[in-house]
């Protein structure tokens, strides 16, 4: 009887403790099968020192850059060294520079293998950020990568320039350019492939620190330039630059890292935000604790972007208008000249 006269009283208590529940709504629930290009998935450690803010944009949500199952992902901003420094691509003894004049040709007879992803500054640096900034369950989530490039060209500024006669900007290919790589760079190709979002120069545009920099990419150059490996420039703009950062434009150089990881071993996702279609995606992985790390939200805010090829042949036009210019002012002059004495003469 007792038992009875508290019924009541117990559903009362239950039902307050269901209310006092925050409901949690299906379309909050994100399945790996579910992520899609363009999301931004958050996790590893975030470092300010030197930059890492654990935000990765998915190239592809379906496949890893070697086009087997999986996420193929790019860090969505900048990383510099442990203290923030620039990076470079290969330590050069001698530390040459390279120009139009000197492009390093007997330095690279000299010191084969110079422009080599494999075995170069960058991809030790790719090494020791996975391990000091991922956990071990989210390192364990990444799949090592295995691919060759082939060659490929690409548009230049379309004017002829010392060592790019057709206008082009031209890289040789990589056998085995990444052997097990789990952590590694972009190459040319990547960089440039609509199906990853990268149709035009504002879409490759990266910040370091809330500033457009520039970073490297694993591509090597052809030998007109045999110490120069592809670079996006701060503008978005795909050439080419030398792996010691050294060279007539002088520019700062960080990394952008990518990566693949196994969909399988993804244990949740949790939505963070969501900002004109673009969603940041907090992961946790299998094997490892829950991740309840603090990420900021905030997407980088890219302003209108300099056309370099436009404004190269633009500067082209002004100087060979310029150029017409004195030479018909010089032909005038002559001309006039040649009227005076003839006057002269017949005075």
């Amino acid at each position: 009887m007792n038992t009875l006269k508290r019924m009541p009283a117990l559903l009362l208590a239950i039902l307050i403790l269901a209310l006092a529940i925050p409901a949690v709504s299906e379309t909050d629930m994100i399945f790996p099968e579910e992520i899609r290009t363009g999301d931004i998935l958050c996790f590893g450690i975030p470092d300010e020192a030197c930059g890492y803010d654990g935000k990765w944009l998915v190239l592809d949500g379906a496949h890893t850059n070697m086009g087997t199952e999986g996420v193929f992902l790019v860090s969505l901003n900048l990383v510099g060294g442990e203290n923030g420094e620039p990076l470079v691509f290969r330590q050069l003894s001698g530390d040459p520079s390279v120009s139009f004049s000197d492009r390093g040709e007997a330095y690279a007879a000299e010191h084969p293998g110079a422009t080599d992803y494999q075995g170069s500054d960058i991809q030790s640096w790719c090494s020791a950020f996975l391990e000091q900034h991922l956990t071990e369950a989210e390192q364990n989530a990444i799949l090592p990568a295995y691919k060759s490039d082939e060659a490929i060209v690409i548009p230049g500024f379309s004017i002829p320039l010392p060592g790019a006669a057709n206008g082009t900007v031209d890289f040789d290919p990589a056998e085995n350019v990444l052997n097990g790589d789990r952590l590694f760079l972009l190459s040319v190709e990547e960089i440039i492939n609509p199906a990853y979002g990268f149709a035009d120069a504002r879409s490759r545009v990266a910040q370091y620190k809330g500033e457009a920099a520039g970073y490297w990419l694993r591509s090597p150059h052809i030998p007109t330039f045999p110490l120069d490996v592809g670079f996006v420039f701060p503008f978005g703009a795909v050439m080419d630059y030398p792996v010691n950062g050294k060279s007539v434009f002088e520019m700062t150089s960080y990394a952008r890292p990518a990566c693949n990881l196994d969909k399988e071993a993804i244990a949740g996702l949790e939505l963070l935000s969501e900002e004109k279609g673009i969603r940041v995606l907090r992961a946790t992985f299998r094997g490892g604790e829950e991740n309840a790390r603090t990420y900021d939200t905030a997407l980088p805010v890219i302003g209108e972007v300099m056309d370099l090829g436009k404004v190269f042949r633009t500067a082209v036009i002004i100087i060979l208008f310029v150029l017409l210019a004195i030479l018909a002012l010089i032909v005038w002059l002559i001309v006039r000249s040649v009227r005076r004495r003839r006057k002269a003469k017949t005075a």
